[in-house]
């Protein structure tokens, strides 16, 4: 008797490890097996990524805004510290954890959050948690967002990621209804010069064509004063008042990065008072405007349209009914 209740009690010890030693290897079958397909980030860098990621973290508001629009919202583990997020937006992703202002993700704080993809864009910072990322088995995706055909084709790949294509066609439409209808507000307009002026706490510069910004303008006919100069290039420019002088712009846009409204109301007043600013039409004819923080400090992503719609009433205001 004694021989039969030994042998069922190893019986049951060794079914207990199996089982255990069963769950160590395919515990973790539903990720493993998951259905991948191959892509290419804006980095050229080619990866591959789930079919359908079932946890996402973002390490910027304009990806992750143009993912919920495409119907990914509950799939977002982690979000970005951020001031520069919609209302809407935040609500959408209230249950994800913060991992870090864009500059600084935590790479602990996502790791914790076990995702299967995160997405980035292409900054320094982002790309630098590549490796570690890669070292746990989590893809890191860098997607660019420079201009209105790079919103369009990331809404479109975010409806497939998604699983959601109707949604992210629908937004699709809905963006170039919006484009289309600030495009008309340029017909029979003359072009104008145009100084985009990105100002900070510390510095202050010219935003050229290759920004978010720069390429709205573009579309709009308006003339980007920091294109003119072809030995200037890059994104931003260091401001010279007598390069502004001379270019001489109609209009200036100011975005303001980290100011606060005090300090942006001290800017302009000093900007009207100051003899070498007088000198531009732009500020001599009062045509010196605030752009949105939440709609142009950072490509606004699904808020393209109404971005693109606001710089065509400032730029066109003999249009405005």
């Amino acid at each position: 008797m004694r021989k039969v209740i030994l042998y069922a009690v190893t019986a049951v010890i060794l079914c207990l490890f199996g089982g255990v030693a069963y769950m160590m290897l395919y515990g973790n079958t539903e990720q493993s097996t998951a259905a991948m397909r191959q892509v290419t980030d804006s980095t050229g860098t080619a990866m591959e990524i789930p079919v359908h990621p079932k946890r996402v973290v973002f390490l910027n508001v304009s990806n992750m805004d143009m993912y919920v629009a495409a119907g990914g919202a509950d799939t977002v583990v982690g979000k970005p510290t951020s001031q520069s997020m919609s209302p809407e937006l935040a609500q959408y992703v209230s249950n994800a954890q913060e991992i870090g202002i864009i500059h600084s993700p935590n790479i602990e704080k996502i790791l914790s959050l076990h995702p299967d993809l995160v997405i980035g864009v292409n900054v320094p910072f982002h790309n630098q948690i590549r490796d570690t990322l890669q070292q746990n088995h989590i893809p890191l995706y860098i997607n660019t967002l420079d201009s209105y055909e790079d919103t369009l084709k990331t809404m479109k790949f975010y409806g497939a990621l998604t699983g959601q294509p109707d949604i992210a066609d629908k937004k699709i439409a809905e963006i170039k209804s919006q484009c289309d209808a600030a495009l008309a507000l340029t017909q029979g307009k003359q072009s104008l010069k145009t100084l985009i002026l990105f100002s900070n706490p510390s510095s202050n510069s010219m935003a050229s064509s290759s920004t978010f910004s720069g390429d709205l303008l573009k579309r709009l006919g308006g003339i980007n004063i920091a294109d003119l100069d072809t030995s200037m290039t890059g994104q931003f420019i260091p401001l010279s008042m007598e390069y502004v002088i001379k270019q001489d712009p109609q209009v200036v846009f100011i975005i303001s990065m980290g100011n606060t409204p005090e300090n942006l109301a001290r800017f302009k007043e000093q900007m009207e008072q100051s003899d070498a600013w007088n000198q531009t039409a732009a500020v001599k004819n009062g045509r010196v405007y605030d752009l949105p923080m939440d709609l142009f400090t950072v490509n606004p992503g699904s808020r393209i349209g109404e971005a693109m719609v606001y710089m065509a009433h400032s730029l066109y205001p003999q249009e405005d009914k």
